[in-house]
């Protein structure tokens, strides 16, 4: 039980900017005529404007994991979201799997990402998160590779085992300093029955009542622990590319609860404490400026 003079668990609040598309291309078969930049753009614009517009609203700072290619498609975007006080990260330099790309080319695209995003957001880019969380046992080596880049963070691994694409059963849930210096904050699971379960963004906060996620985050607070939630633009709205050639399964997955999308989060939002990922990592101690 926490004691009273402890201080209350803040926890980091991140978006992963992509489009619906780039996100999910990897995932299943999306036909060309849904593929198209200019809507893309407007897409990724006004969602994640409206996103701005809520922690505005809610008086709540957020750690943004750009795309590296945004800083060249939308610098605007990112140069808002940098002098409204939020953290850049970077999300690679395309939405692409990691394990699906070879070292050399990852090290040098990633680089390329980092730089483009710091000189358009006039900010030092702390930390990374793998498109689809693809740092796994499989592509383990990117780890190394942030740290040789400047990374002061990495926040890709989900420390679970049951998922198609991403996890890593076994992995250390909290977050920590790895042996070569550069510090992960796994993404949130909570352990019932003896094994781990993901939640804390995403379609995991689509998929669960608000209620089961208000609990497992009070949970993993109430154990000194901070959350990372995670959430994308599409998520939220309003845009929303509707692909009608998706099957029933597919649909469920993708856009249940996306019309809720504002509503659930504003609870969320005002029921705990967030701020930016690399203000987590002050506040206990892991990093220093």
């Amino acid at each position: 039980m926490k004691n009273a003079s402890q201080k209350p668990v803040i926890n980091a609040f991140s978006i992963d900017v992509e489009g619906f598309v780039e996100s999910n291309v990897q995932s299943f078969h999306i036909p060309n005529k849904y593929i198209n930049q200019s809507e893309e753009k407007r897409e990724i614009e006004q969602n994640t404007n409206t996103l701005l517009e809520i922690l505005d609203e809610v008086e709540t700072k957020a750690t943004f994991f750009f795309i590296g290619r945004l800083a060249r498609d939308i610098p605007s975007l990112v140069k808002k979201v940098a002098q409204a006080g939020h953290e850049i990260g970077c999300h690679n330099y395309l939405h692409l799997r990691i394990f699906d790309i070879e070292k050399k080319e990852f090290k040098e695209k990633l680089s390329t990402a980092k730089k483009e995003l710091e000189d358009v957001s006039g900010q030092s880019i702390y930390g990374f998160r793998a498109p689809d969380f693809s740092i796994t046992n499989e592509s383990i080596w990117a780890l190394d590779m942030l740290k040789e880049l400047g990374f002061v963070y990495d926040s890709s691994i989900y420390p679970f085992g049951l998922h198609d694409v991403y996890g890593i059963k076994g992995a250390e849930p909290s977050t920590h300093t790895l042996p070569n210096g550069l510090i992960e904050f796994p993404m949130s699971t909570i352990e019932l029955f003896g094994r781990r379960f993901p939640f804390g963004g995403g379609g995991y906060f689509r998929l669960y009542p608000l209620w089961l996620t208000k609990i497992f985050l009070s949970k993993l607070n109430e154990q000194g622990h901070p959350a990372m939630f995670y959430i994308h633009p599409y998520e939220v709205g309003p845009v929303l590319p509707k692909i009608r050639e998706l099957s029933a399964y597919r649909k469920f997955r993708h856009y249940y609860h996306c019309k809720n999308g504002q509503i659930r989060l504003k609870k969320l939002l005002q029921t705990f404490k967030f701020c930016p990922a690399i203000d987590v990592l002050s506040n206990i101690g892991l990093w220093q400026a």
